[in-house]
């Protein structure tokens, strides 16, 4: 019977992810990540062509770590789309030091195969075909935008008085998310007028 192999894939990618969420990505390097799993770089090479490879995997494994929202009730798709875009925005928050990673190294047939599942769905609820793909995108976008303003420590703001600070007050988190909510529900409520 042969050896089990010291590492696997997945293994190195979540290895990889705690790398890059104590340091952020420029802290992930071969030898650092073959450190944390106790082997040699040149290991990796059997689960890994490059470290673009490995973070790629990083994106996937955030992605896939999003929790997936039940299928809607009849008429209910826009808030399914609400509930899935928000936990995708709190997955990506999660890792605020990787969600440029998801931006710049998320697999495309990933992304398309989700598309294409979530596409189905809307298909199902009578949303016409012309408008998936762009009801998609729309909110992917909201969500990797909404997290990279999040994460880069700019948060919604409260108001447009710039108060006696550096500026006007940000929101806190709850908050945040909340007004991220409000806007998806407001985009899909002009989408609404278009079907």
């Amino acid at each position: 019977m042969g050896r089990r192999p010291l590492i696997t894939r997945d293994g190195a990618a979540r290895a990889a992810l705690e790398i890059v969420d104590e340091g952020g990505p420029a802290a992930l390097s071969l030898e650092r990540l073959a450190a944390a799993l106790s082997v040699r770089a040149p290991s990796l090479y059997n689960h890994f062509t490059d470290k673009a490879e490995i973070l790629a995997e990083v994106a996937r494994i955030i992605v896939l770590d999003t929790p997936r929202v039940p299928d809607p009730e009849p008429g209910r798709w826009q808030e399914w789309l609400v509930e899935e875009t928000t936990l995708f925005r709190r997955s990506l928050l999660q890792h605020p030091r990787a969600v440029q990673l998801v931006v710049e190294h998320l697999p495309q047939p990933l992304l398309v195969r989700l598309y294409q599942q979530y596409s189905r769905l809307l298909a199902a609820h009578g949303v016409p075909e012309r408008m998936h793909l762009f009801l998609l995108e729309a909110a992917h976008r909201m969500a990797i935008g909404s997290a990279i303003s999040t994460a880069n420590g700019r948060a919604a703001l409260q108001s447009l008085d710039p108060g006696s600070g550096d500026g006007p007050p940000v929101a806190p988190d709850e908050e945040d998310e909340r007004r991220f909510v409000e806007m998806v529900r407001t985009f899909l409520r002009g989408v609404d007028r278009e079907i």
